[in-house]
């Protein structure tokens, strides 16, 4: 051995046991880090690729520009791609409305959400795609001409070359989708199409999008209206001005903040009980002529030692964490969750977990490392694993002398003291800040609310009652409901007039409702005449109990207030002053009679093609149906993505939380082992021992939890006003289940850790236990 470090080797094979358990934390830490970021970073790669197939992949579109305009644009340096698209102009074909769409093939491919599945894009101005939906219905297949009424009423033939994929929003908007060549659609063009042609753009991978569309607006002389951003691409790139985008990066910078911290608290507690551990090693380096500054370098390698090794195996169980459930989201529906990427590596989250493994043991290791340098030989002869004497003496005052010993045991170490109960409040408030991201992931997804229907069938004459009937005798339809809705009623009250849409909602409406309702009550507005539900908007101050005057054809009526709702299920446009529900009852006295404007059909698992086209012979001519499947099957996909990361994350801080504080407490217990021995040795009992040492336990996850409460509810409330209360009013409340089951979870695994150090004291001798080394 040439060098004294030549020991730290030769003590990790003797030592093996404490050992492992450093690398074990510190390979946990690690994967923590590295399963988090990894699963965000996949999280966000299955939703770009989800918004890519929905919107496209363009980054800006500029509205109204001219030709010269574009070219410029396009011989921008950073510009990678960039095209025309013509959309506004709409036809009929066999009397179902048609929405034109012209592209050259290369734009149409990479800057639109359309999807040629079969044949060729076409060349001429007389060829075009069709989308997969009407080529069913209209029993047509690729060579086939179609005969279609084009804008100005003239008819024009068509040949279809090619299959376009069906979308979500164009089934639900009923349509048939029709692609074109830029000459074929210019041709047939009319004075729509001016609104709905953009030129779209698509910035190289290293270009600065953000700064590069201002200075596009600036260089041009662009008006807001004639520049606009793919919200949903750069928000998930990290480039986007929107202001809910804003809120998402401050709040994933928080969360990425307090996962490092997490790491960092975990580390620094287990060196921490390290050195307490080994204070008469530290003491005999001393006696033998070691200085102060080999003793840091000792602790110093010996971490980055254990770092080494720790550090592979948290990457690896990260990177296995985080395929599972990529894995698990497949296996469920390979087609629905063909975005989500599958054994791809997060280069960030790679980078993330070996700086948490390396640079933050590094740092964490420089306290320790600084109080075991202070170690001096006569602490090493006498054998003593008390670094500070302590002044104070127990108050027996308030507890027992065995509890009140155990609450001065916590408090009179101030940095293990800090330490535990950093390893309860970050656990806290991690689980408090990942409750908030379920809550907007349940609020931002209304097609999985009970209310959302398969099918929606919509008639501006009304639809009778006995027609509702007709459509629930179908097979394969689970339920029907319907809405009158009158638009653009006149209302006034103190708070302000205007307009709102009257909407009736039947029994099954008014139970879900319940799960939207900011503050009131629904009872009131579902059984009697005078009550109505109002949904939230923006600047307009409703306060439940307000009485609103209504204009009503049929005279005026006041009504109260009994509800806000954040969100209403409704088809029509809002008015001034947003939507007012009420029962049919009060609908009828208030409008008069009218048909159902609006039917909901849910289909049962058996339900499918036939059952809509069922529906679709039933309605009458001037209907329109809306197929919302696919819209919702999208929508499914992506909520339950996010679930699978979210929960996730969730999962593994609760595991986390539990190893943390299993190995805190059992090396706090052990880092007393010669005291405990002691205390026996001049009377103390194995009761009071036990007594003593959940005395502590308490002690610290008390103050632990009272420290993650009071950090941890504030910033729960900043992210749920952020990310929910601005955008749909809902008012915050306390998330009592959570924080129970944290706090549980917490107290549990405190009372589960000390167990196995009191059942191995319990079985040393008295003599044994004063002569174990620490």
């Amino acid at each position: 051995m040439k060098s004294y470090l030549g020991l730290i080797p030769r003590y990790e094979r003797i030592h093996r046991k404490n050992n492992r358990i450093s690398v074990l934390c510190i390979t946990l830490s690690v994967c923590l880090v590295m399963a988090i970021f990894s699963m965000a970073d996949m999280a966000v790669r299955s939703q770009k690729n989800y918004f890519i197939k929905t919107n496209g992949e363009y980054h800006a579109a500029l509205h109204a520009v001219g030709e010269e305009t574009a070219e410029l644009v396009s011989a921008r340096i950073d510009v990678a791609l960039s095209g025309w698209v013509y959309q506004g102009s709409a036809g009929t074909l066999e009397g179902k409305a048609v929405s034109f769409v012209g592209a050259n093939e290369e734009t149409m491919d990479a800057l639109t959400e359309m999807d040629m599945i079969d044949g060729t894009y076409p060349a001429l101005p007389d060829e075009a795609l069709l989308n997969e939906n009407a080529m069913r219905q209209l029993g047509l297949s690729i060579g086939d001409e179609v005969t279609v009424t084009v804008p100005g009423g003239a008819q024009k033939q068509y040949r279809i070359t090619g299959v376009l994929a069906d979308m979500g929003s164009m089934l639900k908007a009923d349509i048939c989708g029709m692609a074109l060549s830029e000459e074929g659609f210019l041709a047939i063009a009319d004075e729509n199409a001016s609104e709905g042609t953009t030129y779209r753009i698509q910035f190289k991978d290293e270009a600065r999008v953000r700064e590069a569309i201002k200075e596009i607006r600036e260089q041009y002389g662009l008006s807001d209206s004639q520049i606009s951003e793919n919200t949903a691409l750069l928000g998930l790139m990290g480039q986007s001005e929107s202001n809910i985008m804003q809120a998402l990066y401050l709040i994933a910078g928080i969360l990425a903040f307090l996962v490092l911290v997490a790491g960092t608290v975990m580390i620094s507690a287990s060196f921490h009980t390290n050195v307490l551990e080994r204070t008469k090693d530290y003491g005999l380096l001393r006696c033998l002529g070691a200085s102060r500054q080999q003793v840091r370098h000792f602790v110093v390698l010996q971490g980055l030692g254990q770092s080494a090794r720790g550090v592979p195996l948290g990457l690896l169980a990260g990177q296995i964490v985080t395929w599972a459930a990529c894995l698990l989201l497949k296996s469920i529906s390979g087609e629905r969750f063909s975005e989500v990427p599958l054994f791809e590596f997060s280069i960030a989250s790679i980078l993330a977990g070996v700086a948490s493994g390396f640079l933050i043991v590094l740092l964490a290791a420089l306290s320790p490392a600084k109080k075991a340098s202070r170690v001096s030989p006569v602490t090493a002869v006498s054998g003593s694993s008390q670094l500070v004497q302590n002044k104070r003496a127990t108050d027996t005052k308030l507890f027992r002398v065995e509890t009140g010993m155990g609450v001065f045991h916590a408090l009179s170490g101030k940095k293990n003291l800090f330490l535990m109960t950093c390893s309860f409040a970050i656990s806290i408030m991690l689980f408090l800040a990942f409750q908030v991201m379920v809550v907007f992931l349940d609020q931002g997804m209304p097609a999985l609310s009970p209310s959302a229907g398969d099918v929606s069938v919509t008639a501006p004459a009304g639809l009778e009652a006995s027609l509702i009937e007709e459509i629930k005798a179908i097979e394969g339809v689970d339920r029907a409901f319907g809405r009158m809705e009158y638009g653009g009623l006149s209302v006034s009250s103190d708070a302000g007039s205007g307009t709102v849409t009257l909407v009736s909602y039947e029994e099954n409406q008014f139970k879900w409702a319940r799960e939207a309702l900011n503050e009131g009550e629904i009872e009131a507005v579902s059984a009697g005449a005078g009550d109505v539900l109002v949904s939230y908007r923006d600047g307009m101050d409703w306060k439940v109990g307000d009485v609103v005057t209504l204009h009503a054809p049929v005279g005026e009526k006041q009504v109260r207030i009994a509800g806000i709702l954040s969100s209403a299920n409704v088809s029509g446009e809002a008015g001034s002053l947003g939507y007012m529900i009420g029962s049919e009852r009060l609908f009828t006295e208030s409008i008069g009679t009218a048909g159902y404007r609006a039917v909901d059909i849910q289909l049962a698992g058996s339900g499918g093609d036939a059952a809509v086209s069922a529906i679709r012979n039933l309605l009458p001519p001037e209907s329109f149906l809306s197929d919302k499947r696919l819209s919702n099957s999208e929508a499914q996909s992506s909520y339950y993505t996010g679930a699978v990361f979210i929960y996730g994350f969730l999962i593994i801080i609760a595991l986390i939380t539990v190893f943390n504080i299993f190995n805190s407490m059992n090396a706090s217990v052990a880092a007393r082992t010669r005291q405990y021995g002691v205390m026996r040795s001049i009377g103390m009992g194995a009761g009071q021992l036990c007594k003593m040492i959940a005395a502590e336990a308490a002690t610290y996850a008390i103050l632990g939890c009272i420290a993650g409460c009071v950090l941890g509810l504030p910033l729960n409330k900043m992210m749920f006003r952020f990310l929910i209360a601005d955008k749909w009013g809902t008012a915050w409340q306390l998330p009592a289940g959570s924080l129970l089951l944290i706090v549980i979870l917490c107290f549990g695994s405190a009372a589960l850790a000390i167990m196995r150090p009191i059942r191995n004291l319990r079985k040393l001798s008295i003599v044994d236990t004063i002569k174990l080394r620490q």
